[in-house]
């Protein structure tokens, strides 16, 4: 069966709407909505962070000082000083 209109008008614009994937442009306004929503469920601040990098820092530095308190394991041992594989439970 065929039709008789362009295919503009059967399938819609193509830069919005349904089509092939992802539109070219998406809908900005949408985006940021929908991001603050997400952020919100979260329970992360409303904006992004000013300073990504500090707060990247900050975060290693807290990690590592809960490495060096012996709050949270760190391994036995260096990788290279380990058995290539787990335990098993089979005999060798």
């Amino acid at each position: 069966m065929t039709h008789h209109k362009p295919n503009r008008a059967v399938e819609g614009d193509p830069d919005h709407g349904h089509g092939r994937g992802m539109p070219r442009r998406p809908d900005e306004d949408a985006l940021e909505q929908r991001t603050a929503r997400d952020r919100a469920e979260a329970g992360l601040p409303a904006g992004a962070p000013e300073d990504p990098e500090a707060e990247y820092r900050a975060a290693q530095d807290e990690v590592d000082r809960e490495a060096g308190a012996g709050e949270i394991p760190t391994g036995e041992a260096a990788r290279k000083d380990r058995d290539p594989f787990p335990p098993t439970r089979y005999e060798r």
